[in-house]
């Protein structure tokens, strides 16, 4: 039997850091391992998710994730794998596709000077230790830069208009919390969704799912057939604030 496909976000849909969940963590479900120590950990419902998802679907992570940090996750993938934005993916035996790979080059290459830009106005217009920021790179090529503050994730509101002046056009904006990141434009989870589908879906019809917790897992998702969505997600926050339900 065909099985249906889910592209999934990772972080705060399949698991979370221990300190956003509702209940203890448990050392069983670990999902996967940071290098700052602060873990992150499957609930119980996400636990039994996982495994009737890993055994019935090809399930493929779509994650802003590193190739790095995506292999210190627990879980055990085995299909693609989408990771850092959009701007890699894996194939099934761990290599990255290497057209792929050469066209969101490109298009991080042109967008190096913007990023140094940023990590450049971080460095210099902020106070020292107030936030850390970097640029994540792949096989020597930079892809996107990430700034988290060191406090509060409020304190991103003190820079967030002068990174986006910085940005301009050429960047997109994505935030979730205490993230805020720009990608250069043409690179996306959902461009990475769009090209890889076209490789699993030319045969039979399968049903694809698409499920993520941020805003900025939508483009991506609503190229599934159906959207899945954590309660008390960035997503379902903004459905209720809406009026939505």
């Amino acid at each position: 039997m065909t099985r249906p496909i889910v592209f999934s976000d990772l972080d705060d849909t399949i698991f979370q850091t221990a300190r956003k969940m509702r209940d203890a963590p448990q050392d069983d479900r670990l999902a996967s391992e940071a290098l700052n120590g602060s873990h992150s950990y499957m609930s119980q419902s996400q636990a039994l998710m996982m495994d009737w998802l890993l055994g019935s679907t090809r399930f493929i992570p779509v994650t802003a994730r590193s190739t790095e940090a995506l292999r210190r996750c627990r879980v055990p993938f085995t299909d693609y794998q989408i990771c850092t934005n959009g701007a890699v993916i894996l194939l099934p035996d761990g290599t990255p596709d290497p057209d792929w790979f050469e066209q969101t080059r490109r298009q991080a290459e042109a967008a190096t000077g913007a990023l140094e830009d940023l990590i450049g106005f971080v460095r210099t217009e902020t106070m020292p230790d107030r936030y850390r920021c970097w640029v994540v790179e792949e096989f020597g090529t930079g892809f996107y830069f990430c700034v988290k503050s060191n406090s509060d994730a409020a304190a991103l509101d003190e820079i967030e208009d002068g990174l986006g002046a910085i940005a301009g056009a050429g960047l997109v904006r994505h935030r979730n919390d205490n993230n805020l990141s720009y990608t250069p434009v043409g690179i996306s989870k959902r461009a990475a969704v769009e090209y890889l589908s076209q490789e699993l879906l030319s045969g039979d019809r399968v049903p694809v799912f698409g499920m993520g917790d941020s805003l900025t897992d939508l483009p991506f998702m609503a190229t599934c057939d159906m959207l899945v969505i954590p309660r008390h997600s960035q997503i379902d926050r903004e459905i209720l604030r809406s009026g939505g339900l």
